[in-house]
């Protein structure tokens, strides 16, 4: 075996995303006011890629996904209404 190559597995075994794992015991869960700049960040492409991989790991997936909803139901609704109020002049 080469001992190279074992060293490249385990170096990128250390850099792999970890979105799916509970947060560090010395982390704190995110706040509400924190998913909610989340969301409106991802929706404006802003979020920088380290940052992102932070944040879905102390992130509760529940909660981005029912914030994210509710965000997507009051975009579309703020829409309809802008449509309707231009289209009605």
């Amino acid at each position: 075996m080469n001992p190279d190559a074992d060293n490249r597995e385990q170096h990128a075994e250390e850099k792999k995303p970890r979105y799916f794992e509970r947060p560090d015991e010395n982390e704190k869960p995110l706040s509400l006011f924190e998913t909610l700049i989340i969301i409106f960040s991802t929706h404006l492409g802003v979020r920088p890629k380290a940052r992102r991989e932070e944040d879905f790991r102390r992130a509760n997936g529940l909660h981005l996904f029912i914030a994210g909803v509710i965000y997507f139901a009051l975009l579309i609704t703020a829409l309809i209404f802008l449509v309707r109020y231009i289209t009605r002049h």
